[in-house]
């Protein structure tokens, strides 16, 4: 008998990926777009919960985190400090639209656009915001890892004031 709950994963999943392929995205392997498609998605959770270990746990051992206007955060212990920091500081709850991947052979790079609130804890000031984003993946023995995440807001400041 079948968990209903992974069941309804399962279909989830395979109609994102569909979705991400019919508005545009270029079409690969659909274990791998699923693949992407499921990291970004747990990211975005990590985000929305603010679980620096669960971020952390998507990338790869030498993984690097570029933010805008700080210094690149690179390996486990600078990205879990980068993302201890952020969650400090800010309530993120943001969704990701995927608008093209591509896959060749143990490296992949997705371009997606996020947007949504972010709550700066010190003063309670809310903002919706949006950003550009730039995933570099690399294939390890477990799957897809996030090898280097980049973003820049895409208007205002990136976070509110």
């Amino acid at each position: 008998m079948s968990d209903p709950s992974r069941t309804a994963r399962r279909a989830l999943l395979a109609g994102a990926a569909v979705a991400m392929i019919g508005s545009g995205a270029r079409a690969q392997p659909s274990d791998d777009s699923a693949q992407l498609l499921a990291i970004m998605q747990r990211y975005a959770a990590g985000l929305r919960w603010g679980t620096a270990d669960a971020l952390v746990a998507l990338y790869t051992a030498d993984g690097v985190f570029i933010r805008d206007d700080l210094p690149a955060a690179t390996g486990t212990d600078a990205l879990r400090a980068a993302y201890r920091q952020v969650f400090a500081t800010l309530k993120l709850d943001l969704g990701f639209e995927i608008k093209e991947t591509e896959v060749t052979g143990d490296m992949a790079w997705l371009r997606a656009t996020s947007k949504g609130r972010i709550r700066t804890l010190a003063t309670g000031a809310e903002a919706t915001e949006s950003f550009n984003d730039l995933v570099i993946f690399r294939r390890t023995g477990g799957g897809w890892k996030i090898r280097c995440y980049m973003y820049n807001a895409s208007k205002g400041t990136g976070a509110p004031q």
